[in-house]
């Protein structure tokens, strides 16, 4: 017999709000101790450049998961079936990895003055201008990427509290507000450190119940297997839920990866690349100390057991399918239809596993929120204001940065309550395939390639976005371009070879330049 959708009780809205306040407890705690080492600009950028290997991967850990992963997967695959499965993380690992590899090099442009990641990119390159560019490039792209964390707190809040949709939109801004402004960057990273830790070890323990509650893996393949796609709305197809790809017809939206498998293939170089190529994920090395090998291997497995988190939210999808069928599909279930899987099964295992994950989720829409809004502030300030003028008062960029928070919080918000998006992970991995396409070139391998030139990043900047505007469910319509793996190979293949063929004809720094960046090893 079908498990009932369960609904909002006082006792489930009062765990959740004891669970949140405790978790908004300790996070303020921690803003307001570490507010001492934000007292200047640099140091409300960088803190004191002391972080350690634990506090560093876990923080990672949360900025990289956030809401698409601890809670926006669930969604995926309760709508797409099996097909959603290339969306929820599956080289999750090989990703947060190679960012690890990647972006502890980082360290060596803190060390010649970066602050941010535009700043690093100064300093490789030697231009003015590939910083502001940079900078203008991470603030549309993260704009975009931040509204899927608004969504994801906002169905947390109102299937569990019965509060409603938009003003949960509101508490989460304001809590994001208050917190960087307080805290900084390295209250920011212990945040988030505890937040990381908070929803892997959360994750791990719905998937797995999730799991026994639906009746195993073999159950939940044989209910599946009888399910067909649903329109989000409530429009029934025939389309069968028990294939890797979904063959949708153009009227249902053909920007869905997993239509074929060039949209899975396209899907998985996303996956490679997403994590290197979000600036908030490599901003995460600007205040890391020096780490020994043990230290480094210690992060590589906060990093592995951190990754698999999201197919285990994954998997509470595809259990919630196959217990409840498409009823979240309905008109009753706006804006938030298969994105509340998660929370409705955390509700069904249990009223405490419930309020974990509401903490969970609010933890992962925060430390990314505010990993992005405090990115997004700096490029203004540090990549646009102080480039073109670098005797402003760093006391003045301080309260300057502060007060773009405002702007960069309200505007993603402002778009989750005019026009949220049906399947958050669907809509957020548009805005990843534009940052992996872009920055694990311009950023990732810049340091590590000597070859580089300013005008390879440039050029390959300006075509990501471009191309990031050609989206099929954008502008790509208008050029034929109504296939979302097509779409998103030729972005990120585009960018790689576009950076690297522009590099190769062009002139790089002087070796003398180079000398300094790529110290010879002995």
């Amino acid at each position: 017999m079908a498990s009932p959708i369960p609904e909002a009780t006082s006792e489930l809205a009062l765990a959740v709000f004891v669970a949140i306040g405790s978790f908004l407890a300790f996070s303020f705690f921690l803003g307001f101790y570490m507010r001492r080492t934000a007292k200047n600009f640099e140091g409300w950028l960088v803190g004191r450049r002391d972080i350690g290997p634990l506090v560093t991967g876990f923080a990672l850990v949360a900025s990289y998961l956030s809401g698409w992963a601890i809670f926006g997967n669930a969604g995926l695959t309760y709508t797409y079936g099996w097909s959603g499965s290339w969306l929820v993380g599956t080289v999750s690992i090989m990703g947060i990895t190679i960012c690890l590899v990647l972006g502890y090099r980082m360290r060596r442009y803190v060390a010649l003055g970066a602050r941010t990641v535009p700043e690093m990119l100064k300093i490789r390159f030697e231009s003015r201008f590939i910083q502001a560019l940079a900078g203008i490039t991470m603030i549309i792209l993260l704009l975009v990427y931040c509204v899927g964390q608004y969504k994801a707190m906002a169905t947390v809040w109102t299937m569990t509290t019965g509060m409603p949709f938009h003003g949960s939109l509101l508490f989460t801004a304001i809590l994001v507000l208050i917190y960087i402004a307080i805290g900084g960057y390295a209250g920011t990273q212990w945040v988030s450190s505890f937040q990381g830790i908070l929803l892997t070890v959360v994750g791990w323990i719905l998937g797995v119940a999730a799991l026994i509650w639906a009746g195993g893996a073999t159950l939940i393949a044989d209910r599946l297997a009888l399910q067909t796609y649903t329109v989000p709305g409530g429009n029934t197809t025939s389309i069968p839920l028990d294939k890797y790809v979904l063959p949708l017809h153009a009227s249902s939206g053909l920007a869905f990866p997993g239509v074929d498998y060039i949209g899975a293939i396209a899907t998985v170089f996303m996956f490679l690349f997403m994590a290197t190529g979000f600036p908030h994920n490599i901003a995460r090395f600007l205040g890391v100390r020096k780490i020994s090998k043990r230290e480094y291997w210690t992060m590589f497995c906060i990093l592995v057991i951190g990754g698999l988190t999201p197919l285990w939210i994954g998997v509470v999808g595809l259990a919630a399918r196959s217990v409840w069928g498409d009823s979240l599909m309905s008109p009753r279930f706006w804006p938030m239809y298969g994105d509340s899987a998660a929370v409705l099964t955390s509700i069904s295992i249990g009223v405490p596993l419930a309020a974990l994950f509401a903490a969970s989720v609010f933890a992962a829409a925060v430390a990314t929120l505010a990993g992005m809004s405090m990115i997004m502030a700096a490029n203004v300030t540090r990549d646009i204001v102080h480039n073109l003028h670098p005797r402003f008062s760093p006391q003045k960029l301080l309260w300057l940065t502060r007060f773009m928070l405002i702007p960069f919080i309200a505007i993603p918000l402002w778009w989750v309550f005019t026009a949220p998006p049906p399947i958050l992970s669907e809509f957020m991995a548009s805005s990843a395939v534009a940052q992996a396409g872009i920055f694990f070139f311009v950023v990732g391998v810049s340091m590590h390639w000597k070859r580089a030139t300013k005008w390879g990043a440039s050029a390959t900047m300006i075509y990501g976005l471009i191309l990031a505007l050609l989206h099929p469910k954008a502008y790509g319509g208008n050029f034929g371009l109504n296939h979302w793996g097509i779409w998103a190979l030729m972005l990120m293949f585009g960018s790689a070879a576009v950076y690297f063929c522009v590099s190769l004809i062009t002139k790089p720094l002087p070796q003398e330049k180079l000398t300094t960046l790529f110290p010879t090893k002995h």
